[in-house]
């Protein structure tokens, strides 16, 4: 394995890809299940897009952000993975979430990653800029994007990301799948 740049996503990659829904279904008196959940389009789940979505959840639910826990393998193997390889965190988040966001990865042991909030889905400069050779995502419209640009995608499967095909994008069920691929392609 060579010192690669890695980019990873939080929401989805480190955090459970489901972790919003029991909130987002206390917000608008919803029941969705983990299974329903085969779509990002937040008009189609919750009627509303996802900017208005966002305004509310922020007003009522911001401590979801910190109340997340870092799926299995995540930390032991991103610690590795660190050791050998220069990672950042990009994501989607806004600006407005910096302080809860940095706040939360340092309690949960990440406080050497850099972290970029871009407040937007649209990644490829920041990978760009990292000389990204690898980015762990679960969202599959940035999937796509940044495979076509010609960067490899590890993405985590979720019930959300089924339809995604890419010849840059590999599908993995967990963090150990991770780290077995890096460590065998790259």
């Amino acid at each position: 394995m060579r010192n690669l740049n890695i980019c990873i996503d939080i929401d989805g990659t480190i955090t459970n890809p489901y972790h919003f829904i029991p909130y987002l279904n206390k917000m608008y008196e919803k029941n969705l299940t983990e299974e329903e959940c085969t779509t990002l389009d937040w008009k189609e789940l919750y009627g509303e897009n996802i900017e208005e979505i966002l305004n509310k959840f922020h007003d009522e639910y911001i401590s979801a952000y910190d109340e997340a826990e870092v799926v299995e393998g995540a930390k032991d193997i991103i610690s590795e993975l660190y050791e050998e390889n220069n990672l950042y965190f990009v994501t989607a988040r806004s600006t407005s979430l910096t302080e809860i966001t940095t706040s939360w990865l340092n309690k949960k042991g990440f406080s050497d990653i850099d972290v970029y909030l871009l407040g937007s889905d649209y990644k490829i400069e920041k990978a760009r800029e990292l000389n990204c050779n690898i980015f762990i995502e679960d969202n599959p419209w940035n999937a796509m994007q940044i495979a076509k640009a010609g960067i490899d995608v590890i993405l985590i499967d979720t019930n959300y990301n089924k339809d995604v095909d890419h010849e840059r994008i590999t599908r993995v069920k967990d963090w150990n799948q991770i780290k077995e691929l890096i460590q065998s392609k790259y």
